[in-house]
């Protein structure tokens, strides 16, 4: 894929991305954004987790925050 100067960022001109790959909690490399990512929020509908699901096995992470705040982000966990 080329990227043109001065092409403006569009569906049909997307941004190039990299697939990265991540350890999760046992040390497995996952490659989260080839999943759907779903996504659930708290009672005070602030994003609450992130998780996906391979068909066997689902991977979480976990937002935390303080004072409303977003302080972390969790490692990917599997269960």
């Amino acid at each position: 894929m080329s990227f043109a100067t001065g092409t403006p960022i569009s569906d049909a001109n997307p941004l190039p991305t990299a697939k990265v790959s991540v350890q999760d909690n046992t040390g497995r490399w996952i490659n989260p954004d080839s999943y759907i990512q779903h996504l659930t929020y708290n009672a005070d509908g602030n994003l609450a987790t992130v998780w996906f699901s391979d068909g066997v096995q689902t991977w979480t992470q976990t937002l935390t925050y303080v004072a409303g705040q977003l302080s972390s982000i969790s490692n990917w966990v599997v269960s």
